[in-house]
């Protein structure tokens, strides 16, 4: 749990430092949802944006146009296979609801499982597509539901954070327009570059020189 709060921290301070650019990325994301196709490009173009600021190598604008023409496809079938996915879980929840067995319950109880997991490896497939060499959306997905199963707390603490930035700024509304999305895509890209850092995938980041030190 510390570690997760630890990136959630580091979120927090990245997203202060770049509030301005963050804010309007934010925006246009939103503007891009509202068309529905431009959605997957947008996120894709987010995630680019947000993969460079966790990596410590600065907040460009040209990122978000190289991210959504790079993974143009990738992204289309990213939320394609959110929507059906999604419907899936919300005609089995319905049906098993309705239903008077003792299955009933079991089987809401599983959905609901599957359903937090899934939203788990939403927060953690665009930062793995960025870091992966092979950039095969089922590869992303298969690392991102593994790294979920791996480190529950890590990712139940993240989760938990991620839903409360939600309901705030579904309340607030106007931090929804201005924070929720590049926040959120800043803080899945943050935990998993720490994660693959800490299971020694990454190398673990140069420590400045203090000058007393120089030789």
């Amino acid at each position: 749990m510390q570690a997760a709060l630890g990136v959630v921290w580091e979120t927090l301070k990245d997203w202060y430092n770049g509030m301005v650019g963050l804010a309007a990325l934010n925006m246009l994301w939103i503007g891009s949802g509202l068309t529905v196709v431009l959605l997957a490009p947008a996120t894709a173009g987010l995630a680019a944006v947000t993969n460079s600021i966790a990596h410590g190598t600065g907040q460009h604008f040209e990122d978000f146009k190289d991210g959504a023409q790079a993974y143009l496809w990738i992204s289309l079938r990213w939320l394609m296979l959110n929507a059906i996915v999604v419907a899936l879980l919300a005609v089995n929840t319905v049906f098993y609801g309705a239903i008077e067995s003792p299955i009933g319950p079991v089987v809401q109880v599983l959905v609901a499982t599957l359903a937090v997991l899934w939203l788990a490896a939403q927060l953690y497939v665009w930062p793995f597509l960025m870091e992966q060499d092979d950039k095969r959306l089922r590869l992303a997905l298969r690392n991102a539901v593994f790294l979920a199963l791996g480190t529950p707390v890590y990712t139940l603490t993240l989760l938990a954070v991620a839903a409360l930035v939600v309901i705030l700024s579904a309340v607030t509304i106007l931090p929804l327009a201005v924070f929720t999305a590049s926040f959120l895509s800043l803080l899945g890209n943050r935990a998993v570059i720490e994660r693959l850092t800490t299971f020694g995938k990454l190398p673990t980041p140069a420590q400045p020189t203090i000058d007393g030190d120089q030789q």
